[in-house]
């Protein structure tokens, strides 16, 4: 699924939503724009929360993807105020988030190939 969402005061974004099977519980999202985030895994997916965290801190099936959709606007729009002030506006966990599992290739599709 990818949407355009809007970032204020930093304009608009394509953002994509993919589940992997084996993990219905735990969707990845990229966007287009600026990569650079020390809050993004290897395959470029944001990290928006720790994902040990209990489900009250992070996005669950039963919010929605209109929840999802505003935790990713959220975490678009603190990766751009951290890029021009370098302050990350948010809680933050410290880890090193390793890459989540690649998604299965889909039409020679695999992660995010822009919109």
């Amino acid at each position: 699924m990818t949407v355009e969402v809007e970032l204020p005061g930093y304009g608009s974004r394509r953002v994509r939503i993919a589940f992997d099977r084996d993990h219905v519980t735990t969707p990845r999202v990229f966007s287009d724009g600026p990569t650079d985030s020390k809050h993004r895994y290897s395959d470029g997916s944001l990290c928006m929360w720790y994902p040990e965290d209990p489900p009250e801190q992070r996005w669950v099936h039963s919010d929605g993807l209109l929840a999802l959709i505003g935790y990713s606007i959220q975490h678009l729009f603190r990766e751009e105020w951290w890029r021009e002030t370098g302050e990350w506006l948010g809680p933050e966990a410290p880890h090193s988030p390793a890459a989540p599992k690649p998604l299965p290739a889909k039409d020679g599709v695999d992660g995010w190939n822009g919109p």
